[in-house]
């Protein structure tokens, strides 16, 4: 976050963190005045916790000194750029403790011997970094004594993460509701959020509980996105530094992500319900609640890497013969891509099938996170029998509860009507707790897709049997969704109802295909526009919208099997969806 923080101190950053290119000891660089009126090239060399003899001078290339060794023998002679080059020069240790008194006289001692009229050195630890905070970002002008109160309640309760989004989402509301009246304004505001999540992220990992940061980053992606995104529409500098905003906190997103499922969850995929076990509760709901709120999270991370290899119109299947005409100038990186986008494909099945909780929807609107996970799955060729398998144990489960009056899936949200379900066991209870569904058609549509015909006709044959009452639909944006998507508005988009399941054909697929070529109102929102259509995924999931269709009109003709004499029939698989301009 020292890039924002500098830059809210009136700096100008010319040089950001980068991976994969060499920095010769500069991890940020900026041209401000310092605390002595004096306007100064400051080269930022930057490690993390205190400075102690490891950290210090040690054969790890992470060591400061080394680092500092560098910026004297090559960045300064080479690297400023000449605008700034006959600027005197401050290089900065930078640190988020303190300096351990074993290394002391030894930093002294090559501060001192390397000074000279023009370059001099400065500590900015723990303390310095602290003062920068409150004298910059959280100075009252920009963040008023109110606001101020909130992002500390939401540090403090990051163990009671209900109570610290709460706060921090006050804090959101805030800010966004009173949008800056200039691009300049927009961007101070939007560079406030990330530092806030940086504060209550930093904060969440020391307790050892990072679920909060993670629901408040969701949202703050979410909201910032809705902050600049006539910025990122243009072109020019406020477009470029929009951009590097919006890319801090998705990265910042990602590293709070890491830190709960690479450390926490992931490496216990594999083990049978181990995490059904760490939830902690002794109430099935609340195991079955967590899991499936757990696999959308998961399934929304893998469609973040599926992102920087698709097109910009949304996913498709990354077949090898797709990723060949990819540019051969980054190989390397779709091949470490794909390889991180199957692993989580394999942790996300390992989780299904570990936990079998996962087969049992007990809400109607588990099928949001579903969705997401077959989205992800429909990627990758190898996995689109795994959606095959999970469809079918889905439906049939869910209608063998349904017959038999057990814990069916539901339109009701509120966790107590989930608890007490089924409170009857009749045919009027029945009928008022499934007036409408999403997760139905949805399997249908798969079933259809994949050419699953007897999966397909066990749907029509249910509807006609037990859901007679039942309206089949889905969500769709429309013209009021772009105003109020990102920020969790009710009142926006529409019903596609009626959507029907008929043995024996495949309407479904071709009701749906016929929206996605006739609704305009998806391509216009700006996440599509602009090419980030992970962020309307993102607020689906955060805001429980049912995964709109469009997002799978290159996966739906693209996941139908070779014909096999196992196979459906070839006509079970005919998926040419109309001309839509998306091939």
């Amino acid at each position: 976050m020292l890039p924002d923080l500098l830059t809210e101190l009136g700096f100008t950053v010319y040089s950001r963190p980068a991976r994969g290119t060499r920095q010769y000891g500069v991890d940020v660089a900026a041209v401000g005045t310092g605390r002595d009126g004096v306007r100064r090239v400051h080269l930022f060399s930057v490690k993390s916790g205190d400075l102690d003899r490891t950290e210090w001078n040690t054969a790890s290339p992470q060591s400061l000194r080394p680092s500092l060794d560098e910026i004297l023998d090559h960045y300064i002679s080479s690297r400023i750029p000449p605008e700034y080059a006959a600027l005197p020069i401050a290089i900065c240790l930078t640190f988020g403790g303190a300096i351990d008194e074993q290394v002391r006289a030894e930093v002294t001692g090559y501060m001192n011997r390397n000074t000279t009229e023009r370059i001099r050195y400065e500590e900015w630890n723990g303390d310095r970094l602290a003062d920068v905070i409150l004298d910059g970002i959280l100075r009252e002008g920009l963040l008023p004594p109110p606001l101020r109160g909130h992002l500390r309640k939401s540090v403090a309760m990051v163990e009671e993460p209900d109570i610290a989004l709460d706060h921090f989402g006050r804090l959101l509301h805030a800010v966004v509701d009173a949008p800056g009246a200039t691009p300049a304004a927009r961007l101070s505001q939007a560079r406030l959020i990330n530092i806030c999540l940086w504060i209550m992220f930093v904060w969440a990992r020391e307790a050892n509980n990072v679920e909060a940061p993670y629901r408040a980053s969701e949202r703050a992606q979410l909201e910032v996105w809705h902050l600049l995104k006539s910025e990122v529409a243009r072109s020019g500098k406020a477009a470029e530094a929009a951009g590097f905003v919006i890319n801090e906190l998705f990265e910042l997103h990602f590293a709070i992500w890491d830190e709960l499922f690479e450390k926490k969850i992931l490496p216990h995929a594999d083990h049978r319900h181990a995490l059904s076990s760490a939830i902690g509760s002794y109430a099935a709901l609340d195991v079955n609640l967590k899991l499936f709120e757990l696999v959308g999270r998961l399934a929304l991370r893998g469609l973040w890497l599926v992102w920087q290899l698709a097109p910009p119109s949304g996913p498709v299947v990354l077949s090898n013969d797709y990723l060949q005409t990819l540019p051969a100038t980054i190989t390397e990186i779709t091949k470490a891509t794909v390889e991180r986008i199957d692993r989580l494909c394999e942790k996300l099945m390992q989780i299904v099938s570990n936990n079998r909780a996962l087969l049992s929807p007990i809400g109607d609107w588990q099928a949001i996170d579903i969705g997401l996970a077959f989205t992800l799955l429909a990627c990758r060729p190898g996995a689109h029998g795994a959606i095959d398998e999970w469809a079918d144990e889905l439906a049939k489960r869910s209608i063998f509860a349904f017959n038999v009056h057990g814990r069916y899936p539901v339109t009701s949200r509120s966790y107590w009507d989930l608890v007490d379900h089924p409170s009857e066991r009749s045919e009027e209870y029945r009928q008022s707790s499934t007036e409408g569904s999403i997760l139905y058609p949805m399997l249908a549509l798969w079933a259809a897709a994949r050419g699953k015909r007897k999966l397909f006709d066990e749907l029509a044959a249910f509807k006609v049997k037990s859901l007679g009452h039942c309206t089949f639909q889905t969500w769709l944006p429309d013209e009021d969704s772009e105003d109020n998507l990102y920020l969790g508005r009710d009142n926006h988009g529409a019903a596609l109802t009626g959507i029907p399941v008929t043995a024996g054909t495949r309407d479904t697929l071709d009701l749906v295909l016929e929206e996605i070529a006739s609704n305009p109102h998806y391509d216009a929102l700006s996440a599509v526009r602009l090419g980030h259509w992970t962020i309307v995924l993102t607020a689906c999931r955060c805001h429980r919208l049912p995964v709109p269709p469009q997002v799978w009109r290159d996966l739906l003709p693209g996941v139908c099997p070779p014909a096999t004499d196992a196979a459906p029939q070839p006509d079970d698989c005919a998926l040419t969806p109309p001309d839509n301009g998306h091939g």
